[in-house]
């Protein structure tokens, strides 16, 4: 046949499906396009994508992205925003983005094209055929309908994608599809925080996009997924004459009730403490975010303030607001390097509420830099997850593995 574009949705369908596809078709060049305009937030299509590109480099396939073009997506199925799975609206979706597919295999020269969507246990394969028969026609190319669920296909695609420990999303396509298979919980699927929040989109990303080079340095790596006590805030400030106050939450303060007014009762070191709702403001001389140590089980209602702001706080009537939310969330290490390294060290995946954190660049020169000797098993490097709220990584790390992370890089200044 020559050559072959498939339309690639997600890692997971695309990792069993194209090891079918080179079985069945070993003498063409196989093409991989990632098209998704119909995923949102941004974080999940990244998330996707990176996954995806990961599989086609371990399976030699070239992988073209194409354009987040979501405006011009939302237009195409306005209207069908309440069709159920395999309605209506897919059958747009799949129209509009096989279209482009086979408009580029048409571009590229290639004989045939056909989608990882047929692997998808949610989706219709005659509904799937429709689509791509009808827009390939248009193009002159030939669409391939092939069943790889069956026999068991699906059952094998979920234990390649689980030995690989690809991304497995909790929905399976767009926001509306997000809306109806998570039955409402969607509130952090749809919002984003500066940095990357323990638990988080961005978390995960990073992970993965850290994974990802240093598969390419050929170092070995593993990942450990695991559950922790999360928390977020939903608003809260502090206010003196109703100016606003530079404050941080800091993590596991509970809720107050309502528009909180109190006055200073007490001073303790650098605590100051409120007359109502067991509110304290912790006073900083260096003002910024602090990660969690050790959970103590105490939530009073606590804010960082600069130091320069007591003289104020103590002399005037302080409103609080606070409303925060206690989850059960999870997060990931990525640990590179042997179980049986001389010396293992630790850095955190997340950021601080202020921003601070390791970039990307800073782990990629430090993997390059010390490559040989995570080779040769003098050292090996983990990237903990949720590592500001009391090190949960770090402690499941440590009990999984039976290994001790000899040293912890604090967070950057």
């Amino acid at each position: 046949m020559g050559r072959i574009l498939v339309h690639i949705c997600c890692a997971p369908d695309a990792v069993y499906f194209l090891k079918r596809l080179r079985q069945d078709f070993p003498e063409d060049e196989i093409v991989g396009f990632f098209y998704d305009p119909n995923i949102h937030p941004y974080e999940e299509y990244r998330l996707r994508y990176v996954e995806t590109e990961r599989t086609c480099r371990q399976l030699g396939i070239k992988l073209i992205e194409g354009e987040y073009d979501l405006e011009d997506w939302l237009i195409k199925v306005k209207g069908l925003e309440d069709e159920p799975e395999r309605g209506r609206r897919c059958s747009v979706c799949f129209d509009y983005r096989l279209e482009r597919s086979a408009r580029l295999a048409k571009e590229l020269g290639c004989e045939a094209m056909t989608t990882t969507l047929l692997m998808s246990p949610k989706k219709s394969i005659p509904q799937l055929k429709e689509s791509g028969e009808k827009v390939s026609e248009r193009y002159g190319v030939k669409f391939l309908a092939l069943d790889y669920r069956k026999g068991g296909g699906t059952q094998e695609m979920f234990r390649i994608s689980k030995d690989l420990e690809i991304y497995q999303q909790d929905y399976c396509g767009c926001i509306y599809g997000l809306f109806k298979q998570k039955e409402g919980e969607i509130f952090w699927d749809l919002v984003s925080f500066k940095g990357r929040r323990p638990g988080s989109k961005e978390e995960t990303l990073f992970v993965k996009e850290v994974r990802t080079f240093a598969e390419t340095l050929g170092l070995p790596v593993r990942e450990f997924e695991f559950p922790f006590l999360g928390w977020k805030v939903l608003e809260g400030g502090v206010w003196v004459d109703r100016e606003a106050v530079p404050s941080f939450v800091v993590p596991f303060s509970q809720s107050v009730r309502g528009r909180v007014r109190a006055n200073v009762e007490r001073r303790i070191g650098n605590v100051l403490y409120l007359s109502k709702q067991f509110i304290r403001i912790v006073l900083l001389e260096d003002f910024r975010d602090q990660p969690v140590e050790t959970i103590r089980g105490l939530t009073n209602p606590t804010f960082l303030v600069p130091a320069e702001w007591e003289e104020r706080l103590k002399n005037s009537r302080v409103e609080v607001t606070l409303r925060t939310e206690f989850r059960e969330e999870r997060s990931r290490d990525l640990f590179v390097g042997s179980e049986e390294a001389e010396e293992i060290i630790g850095i955190p995946a997340d950021t601080l509420q202020d921003g601070r954190g390791y970039t990307k660049g800073f782990l990629e020169d430090l993997l390059r830099r010390e490559e040989e000797s995570i080779k040769t098993g003098k050292l090996a490097v983990v990237l903990i997850g949720a590592h500001s709220l009391g090190r949960p990584g770090q402690r499941f790390f440590e009990e999984v593995t039976g290994r001790r992370i000899d040293r912890v890089l604090p967070y950057p200044s």
